[in-house]
């Protein structure tokens, strides 16, 4: 049976801390969330590997990765979902408009994508630790 451990993290430091190391803390914070939503899900949100979805990302200059928020967005909103959340909050739209008008702002809104995500994990967490 899976843990359901997931980690409180302040939205606004992951926001600064992509921004201060110019997106390398995002590459830990996504390594981190697929941990977390394999022990709560049993798979990470695309179901692949975290290694394998950082190469496609690479390999297709990003666009890959607004399918993986996508998927993170849409994981989110199940698991709020299933844990009886009251105000669930599909994010998934502005999570792609975000990643997409990355491209322009030369990346600083996948940084916020990242912190809406975190912030939604946050609550999911919250709720989990009410049911344990």
């Amino acid at each position: 049976m899976a843990s359901h451990s997931l980690e409180k993290r302040e939205p606004g430091l992951v926001l600064l801390l992509s921004i201060v190391t110019c997106g390398l803390y995002l590459l830990y914070w996504y390594h981190c969330v697929y941990r977390e939503f394999e022990s709560l899900t049993g798979q990470t949100p695309t179901g692949q590997a975290f290694v394998l979805d950082l190469a496609f990302s690479i390999l297709t200059c990003g666009i890959y990765g607004i399918w993986v928020d996508y998927k993170i967005a849409q994981v989110l909103l199940e698991q709020q979902e299933r844990w009886g959340m009251k105000h669930a909050q599909d994010t998934t739209i502005i999570t792609v408009v975000l990643d997409v008008a990355g491209y322009v702002s030369v990346f600083f809104a996948n940084f916020v994508s990242s912190a809406l995500h975190q912030d939604q994990l946050n609550k999911l967490a919250s709720v989990i630790e009410k049911h344990a």
